[in-house]
């Protein structure tokens, strides 16, 4: 039986209005067909993975939101299968570090005050505050299998965040600091969590959090953001519309290179005594306007831009495979499954993806079931041609293989464009 036609549809449900305002007008503005799930790496190619729409909608009269057609049950996506791990990539450590010392600094945490990671995967984020007297708690569902990452000083709840879980470990103490990095666009009711985190955040306390930023994911061509985890793609506009209705107040927000383009929104109670940066507040949302993201013409040209990428990626593979070339994967990851479900990427096109992650060796991406194994057996090859599915931590990659570009290997960077970088040129890669 062909592995490809095994996909089991998940529980899957189409959305009746935007999960911010409700508003029932939504246009359908990009779809990238049906994938399977795309954070989930079978271990065999008779596993069952289950499939579904990838679709984009905008909210069109209400707030804007853009956000997924479709709500997956949460079972099918996190748990055991999930394989993205925070501690193996330097430079998302160095950032998650960068986090936890801006957010000190604001809060100004001392022993005994309650601090919280929601999503805590396997403690990096809160590795970084030290032994310093805090009481330090993760919340993820997805963390079970990552508990031996945990110190003795970090307490772990493998489960989902809300009010409710957090109060069974602290009861009616609240926490001083409050993170959530990449999982804010993960929530079917963003709404109802902001709730939750201003019941559970003290009065001067903060919460910290950040997600892929919507304009920067467009501008970037960025399509790989787009996976069935993250349910809704914000832009500062949607997020100031939940906390003026929650009750709090932006103090601060950061644009940044993570996950493709990200931004780090810094809020607070609207009583308390912090300080908001009102000038940068006011100046993206005054950009956001200018730019045109609550219009039509913006998300035509993303979706023209999106298939012409589709098309040219497959050109180029298919060239290179025709000359006798080895082109292999780099890094296997949700992301890059997505562009290579989406652009049609075969176990013949690419026989393998290279990974560090030792959990990964021996499984399959999704759908197309192409072996993932370690960097050394994929070097081992004589993999003429990387393609670097997590092209977002370009600059860590090219310091990481000047070894292998060194000896005749090329690098291909599939987006913001295709690209094909080795020791005599840096090309935009020519369909």
């Amino acid at each position: 039986m062909d592995p490809q036609s095994q996909g089991v549809t998940p529980v899957h449900t189409q959305i009746e209005h935007c999960r911010i305002c409700r508003s029932t007008e939504l246009k359908e503005i990009l779809d990238l067909g049906e994938q399977a799930l795309t954070g989930v790496f079978p271990r065999s190619t008779q596993q069952h993975v289950p499939v579904g729409p990838l679709q984009l909608v905008k909210c069109q009269n209400g707030c804007g939101l853009v956000q997924l057609k479709h709500t997956y049950a949460p079972e099918e996506m996190y748990g055991d299968n999930y394989g993205y791990r925070s501690g193996l990539n330097k430079s998302m450590v160095q950032h998650l570090r960068r986090r936890v010392e801006v957010a000190k600094s604001i809060a100004q945490p001392v022993a005994g005050d309650i601090i919280l990671d929601i999503g805590s995967n396997d403690s990096t984020t809160l590795q970084a505050y030290g032994e310093h007297g805090y009481r330090l708690l993760g919340i993820d569902p997805s963390a079970k299998k990552f508990a031996s990452y945990y110190p003795k000083h970090i307490q772990l709840l493998p489960d989902f965040f809300n009010r409710g879980n957090f109060q069974k470990v602290f009861k009616d103490e609240k926490a001083k600091i409050v993170t959530s990095i990449a999982m804010f666009y993960d929530l079917d009711d963003p709404t109802e969590f902001m709730r939750d985190i201003y019941n559970c955040l003290s009065d001067d306390g903060i919460w910290v959090f950040e997600q892929s930023y919507l304009p920067l994911m467009i501008e970037r061509n960025a399509y790989d953001t787009i996976c069935h985890e993250h349910v809704s793609y914000y832009a500062l506009k949607q997020i100031k519309w939940m906390t003026d209705r929650v009750g709090f107040k932006i103090l601060d927000v950061e644009l940044n290179d993570i996950n493709g383009g990200s931004f780090c929104v810094t809020v607070a109670k609207k009583e308390s005594s912090h300080v908001c940066n009102d000038s940068v507040v006011q100046q993206l949302l005054s950009d956001e306007q200018e730019v045109g993201y609550n219009d039509t013409d913006v998300y035509s040209e993303f979706r023209r831009r999106v298939i012409r990428h589709r098309d040219e990626f497959r050109t180029l593979l298919r060239r290179l495979n025709a000359s006798g070339k080895r082109v292999y994967g780099y890094g296997a990851s949700t992301k890059g499954n997505v562009v290579l479900q989406y652009c049609g990427v075969t176990r013949e096109m690419m026989p393998g993806i290279a990974e560090v992650n030792q959990d990964k060796f021996g499984a399959y991406t999704p759908h197309n079931y192409i072996p993932i194994a370690s960097e050394s057996e994929i070097k081992d090859a004589g993999a003429d041609y990387l393609v670097v599915l997590p092209w977002h931590f370009r600059e860590n990659i090219l310091e990481r293989e000047a070894a292998y570009l060194a000896t005749g290997g090329n690098l291909i960077f599939p987006l913001p464009q295709l690209e094909i970088i080795n020791n005599t040129l840096a090309s935009r890669a020519a369909a």
